[in-house]
C-alpha cells in the first residue's frame, strides 16, 4: 500500500521539475537573444548596439514601476482565488499597468531633450539621439503589457506558452526585423523599430493567451481599481522595492557604464557588459527556472498551510540548481573566447567580464529559489531590504571600481551586490520561516557536480586553448557529459524520478 505523504512530496518534486523542465527550454532562448545581439554587432556596430542596450536597461528598469509588482502580485493571489477573482484581477493589473507605463512614455516624450544629455553615444548617433528616444520610448507599455500578461498566464503554473511569447515570438521577431532593417540602410533608427515591433506583437500574443485561460469577457470588464485592483497594489507597493532591485542588479551597470564613461566610449563599455551579462545569463537560467516554478506553487503550498511539502519542493530546487550551475559555468568559461572571437574583434575584451559574471552567478546558483520563499511567504518589507542591501553594496563599489577598471569593475560590483542580498535570504528562509536552502541531500551532488567541474577548472587555469571552435564544441560535449554524471551518480533515485525520462534514462542500472 502506498504512503500518501510519500506520493504527494513525488508528486510536488514532478511538478517543480516539469515546471522547472518547460521553464528551462524557455530559459535557453536566452540563446537565441544572445545569437541576435552578436547579429546585431556585425549589422549595427558597437557603439549603436551599446546605446540600443543602454535604452532597453532603461525601459526593463520603467516596466519594474509600471507594473506595480502586479507580475509578482499575480502568482500569490491567483493561485488562492475563485476563477472569476482571478480573471478580474489579471483584468486590473493590465490595465493598470499600462496606464501607469503611458503616461511614463509621454513624460520620456516630452522630456527627450533633456534625457538626451544622460546619454552617451557616438557622433553618428547623438545626432538624433532626442528621436531614438521618442520613438523608443513607446516599447514601455508594450513590454509591461507581455510582462504583466505572461505573468498571468504563469499564475495558473502553466510554464510553456508563456515562455514562447517572451523569449522565441519576441526574440525571433527582433533579430529578423533588426537584421533586415540594416540590410535596406536603416543603420541608426533600424534596430529601435525593429524591438518596437516585436513587442507589440508580442504583447496582443500574451492577450490571446490570457483568452485561452481566463474568462476574457471578465478579464475586459475588471474595474482598474475594484476589490481585485485594489490588493493586487495593496500587495505589489510594499513588493515593488524588491521587484524593482532585480532588475536594477542586471540592468544599472550597463546603465552607470553608459552614464560615467563619455561618448562612443561609454556606449561601447555598456555594450561589453550587455553581451557578456546574457552570454551569463544563460547561467542564471538555472536559478530561474526554479524561481518561476516556485513562486505560484509556494503560495499554493503556503494557502494549503503545508509548510512540511514547502519545505520538500524548496530543498529539491536548490540541490537541483546547485548540482547543474556548476558544470554550466565551467562550460561557459571554456567556450567563452570562442563565442566572443564570433564578434567583431574589440569583443574580446569582454571576456574578462564574462567569467566575473559566470562565477558570481554561480554561487548565486547555490541560495536556490530562497529570494522567491521569501517574497511568496514573508512580510513584504523582508524582499525590499534584501534588495536595498545588495543594491548598495552594488553602488558602492562601482563608484570605486567603474573608474578604474571600466566593464570590469562593474561586473565585480553587481556579482557581489547579488549575493549580498541572495544569501540574505537564505538566512531568513531558514530563522524566520524554518524552511532550510540546505540539508543532507544536497551534499552527495554538489559533490559530484564540482568533482566532475574540476577538470575544466585546471584546464582553463592552465592557459593553453583550442582554436575556435574546438573550445565551444569541448564545452558542449563537457556539459552533456557532466549533466548525465550528475543525475546518475549524485541524485538519489527519488530526485531522478522526478525529472521524469531523462532521470529514468540517466538512472538506468546505476547503483545507489
Amino acid at each position: 500500500m502506498s504512503d500518501p505523504a510519500f506520493d504527494q512530496q513525488s508528486t510536488d518534486r514532478a511538478r517543480v521539475a516539469g515546471g522547472a523542465g518547460m521553464a528551462f527550454v524557455g530559459r535557453m532562448g536566452a540563446l537565441l537573444e544572445a545569437a541576435g545581439l552578436i547579429a546585431f554587432t556585425w549589422a549595427y556596430g558597437s557603439a549603436t548596439f551599446g546605446l540600443f542596450a543602454a535604452l532597453w536597461s532603461y525601459v526593463k528598469v520603467s516596466a519594474a514601476v509600471s507594473d506595480v509588482a502586479t507580475t509578482i502580485g499575480l502568482q500569490r493571489i491567483v493561485p488562492q482565488v475563485s476563477d472569476e477573482e482571478g480573471a478580474e484581477a489579471v483584468g486590473a493589473a493590465m490595465k493598470f499597468s499600462f496606464l501607469i507605463s503611458c503616461v511614463f512614455s509621454l513624460v520620456a516624450v516630452a522630456a527627450a531633450p533633456s534625457l538626451a544629455g544622460f546619454i552617451n553615444a557616438d557622433a553618428k548617433d547623438s545626432e538624433h539621439l532626442i528621436e531614438i528616444i521618442q520613438l523608443y520610448a513607446w516599447v514601455l507599455p508594450f513590454w509591461t503589457a507581455v510582462e504583466v500578461g505572461t505573468s498571468a498566464i504563469r499564475a495558473q503554473r502553466t510554464f510553456g506558452p508563456e515562455i514562447k511569447v517572451r523569449i522565441f515570438y519576441e526574440q525571433g521577431i527582433r533579430l529578423v526585423a533588426g537584421l533586415g532593417f540594416a540590410a535596406i540602410g536603416w543603420m541608426t533608427f533600424g534596430l529601435f523599430i525593429a524591438h518596437l515591433v516585436s513587442v507589440i506583437l508580442s504583447a496582443l500574443l500574451a492577450i490571446r493567451l490570457i483568452a485561452r485561460y481566463y474568462d476574457i469577457k471578465l478579464v475586459l470588464k475588471a474595474p482598474m481599481l475594484g476589490t481585485m485592483g485594489r490588493r493586487l497594489i495593496h500587495y505589489g507597493l510594499p513588493v515593488m522595492p524588491s521587484n524593482l532591485s532585480k532588475k536594477l542588479f542586471a540592468e544599472l551597470p550597463v546603465m552607470i557604464l553608459n552614464a560615467m564613461l563619455p561618448g562612443a566610449a561609454g556606449a561601447t563599455a555598456a555594450a561589453f557588459y550587455a553581451i557578456a551579462r546574457k552570454i551569463a545569463s544563460v547561467l542564471q537560467m538555472v536559478r530561474l527556472t526554479f524561481e518561476y516554478v516556485m513562486a505560484p506553487l509556494a503560495a499554493e503550498k503556503e494557502g494549503a498551510g503545508n509548510r512540511a511539502m514547502l519545505q520538500d519542493m524548496h530543498a529539491f530546487a536548490t540541490r537541483m540548481s546547485m548540482s547543474f550551475a556548476l558544470p554550466l559555468c565551467a562550460a561557459l568559461i571554456l567556450a567563452a573566447s570562442d563565442v566572443l572571437a564570433s564578434m567583431e574583434p574589440e569583443f574580446a575584451a569582454a571576456r574578462s567580464v564574462l567569467i566575473i559574471l559566470c562565477l558570481g552567478r554561480a554561487i548565486e546558483a547555490l541560495t536556490g529559489p530562497a529570494t522567491t520563499i521569501v517574497e511568496m511567504l514573508g512580510n513584504r518589507m523582508l524582499p525590499a531590504t534584501n534588495a536595498l542591501t545588495g543594491l548598495v553594496v552594488m553602488l558602492g563599489l562601482s563608484s570605486i571600481l567603474i573608474p578604474q577598471m571600466g566593464a570590469d569593475g562593474a561586473a565585480i560590483a553587481a556579482s557581489l551586490g547579488i549575493n549580498a542580498s541572495a544569501f540574505l535570504a537564505v538566512a531568513q528562509t531558514k530563522l524566520l520561516f524554518k524552511v532550510k536552502t540546505w540539508t543532507i541531500d544536497s551534499a552527495r551532488p554538489t559533490l559530484i557536480a564540482a568533482v566532475v567541474s574540476f577538470p575544466v577548472g585546471w584546464y582553463f587555469a592552465a592557459g593553453s586553448y583550442l582554436a575556435p571552435p574546438l573550445n565551444l564544441v569541448l564545452a558542449i560535449v563537457f556539459l552533456l557529459a557532466a549533466i548525465f554524471v550528475i543525475i546518475r551518480f549524485g541524485l538519489s533515485n527519488e530526485d531522478r524520478m522526478a525529472l521524469g525520462p531523462i532521470g529514468k534514462l540517466a538512472g538506468k542500472k546505476a547503483k545507489l
